[in-house]
């Protein structure tokens, strides 16, 4: 067998990939337990309520880069003290800057993407508005 070292690495990975699975199944397996007796405490007080009716909450992943609210305040202070309008790779460039934060591809790209999102909702409020693209990437401004 002249590839023991793959296969070796290979049940390595599996194991640690079990271990993992049993860990997050015995998680599920708690959080399960918990919502069937708050459903019976539910039924207690409203035995009429249909509980396949209560639908999941979005869970929102925080970014850990940001306190809640500064990202777009951030965007908007940026856009303010641009005088023409950025692209999106613009913003994000300009706010790992005001953070502080090492600039590698990696880190702007992770950045383009909140600002991305973060641009879309302020659109959505009319705070800022879509510019003339610059080649094949979009340009924003306040509004």
């Amino acid at each position: 067998m002249s590839e023991s070292h793959v296969v070796s690495a290979l049940v390595t990975k599996r194991s640690e990939m079990l271990s993992i699975l049993k860990q997050h199944q015995s998680e599920i397996d708690r959080i399960s337990s918990e919502i069937s007796h708050i459903d019976a405490t539910i039924k207690l007080f409203a035995p009429e309520l249909d509980l396949r009716s209560i639908r999941a909450k979005k869970r929102v992943a925080q970014n850990k880069y940001f306190k809640p609210g500064e990202c777009p305040r951030l965007i908007l202070d940026i856009l303010r003290k641009s005088e023409c309008s950025m692209t999106s790779r613009g913003i994000s460039e300009a706010m790992l800057q005001a953070k502080g934060i090492e600039s590698h591809a990696e880190m702007i790209d992770q950045m383009q993407r909140s600002a991305l999102s973060v641009l879309k909702i302020l659109e959505n409020k009319g705070l800022v508005t879509r510019g003339v693209p610059e080649g094949l990437e979009r340009t924003w401004m306040i509004s």
